[in-house]
């Protein structure tokens, strides 16, 4: 149902988050040490601007992956995948946000309280939430199918569903391109307002991860399939 596959959902996104926040806590450790000038902050420092790219890096390789293995009437394999990718992407996704945070708010960067006068700042942070609110449309179909297959239920992929998570994933892409040239302009200052209002950048990242958000969980959930799709049958060898 509508409700076990949102319920799904959640249940993988806080097991992703849950243990990848624990494995994490010595940096923010580090981070707390690297005000005092010692050389743990330096070492943390290292790790989570490391752990940063290394997931951005990650992130565009399944996204890659998903753009050329969906289509319609994917096989099996295709279908293992699929998901297999975009759950390392939900891993990865959780890795980039969490050192994201760190590099923000540690002693041993900028501060947040620099980021918070950056426009552009503002700006990354809108690209990451628009990309992770239109992840949410494949990653539900992609965990409503590895349900429905798991139950002998799977219907093959239809040329419109593929089509719409082409262009999705598409979208995404288009999003984490532009995290880089973002990043690059707020290290240098660009656009820096002393008196910028952080409340803001703020509002406008979270109406668009809340927004866009629920506009694609509910988009995916209401999806209907040609009725002329048949379950794919099984055939014993």
């Amino acid at each position: 149902s509508d409700e076990e596959t949102l319920s799904t959902l959640l249940q993988n996104k806080l097991a992703i988050a849950a243990p990848l926040a624990v494995a994490l806590m010595p940096l923010e450790a580090g981070a707390a040490e690297g005000s005092s000038g010692g050389g743990g902050g330096q070492i943390a420092s290292a790790f989570a601007a490391y752990g940063h790219y290394l997931s951005l890096f990650i992130i565009v390789g399944c996204l890659v992956t998903e753009r050329l293995t969906v289509k319609a009437n994917m096989s099996d394999e295709e279908e293992d995948r699929l998901a297999i990718a975009d759950t390392t992407l939900g891993i990865s996704g959780a890795l980039l946000a969490y050192t994201g945070y760190l590099r923000t708010t540690a002693e041993w960067g900028k501060g947040f309280d620099y980021y918070a006068h950056e426009p552009v700042f503002w700006v990354k942070l809108l690209f990451v939430a628009i990309f992770g609110a239109v992840s949410f449309f494949p990653t539900t179909k992609i965990i409503q199918r590895s349900v429905a297959k798991r139950s002998g239920n799977m219907v093959p992929m239809s040329e419109e569903l593929a089509a719409r998570m082409t262009s999705l994933i598409n979208a995404e892409l288009l999003m984490v391109a532009s995290i880089p040239l973002t990043a690059s302009l707020m290290a240098r200052g660009v656009g820096y307002m002393p008196n910028f209002p952080w409340q803001v950048g703020a509002g406008a990242t979270v109406a668009a991860l809340g927004g866009l958000g629920f506009k694609y969980v509910k988009e995916a959930l209401d999806w209907q399939e040609p009725a002329a799709a048949a379950p794919v049958a099984k055939v014993d060898e």
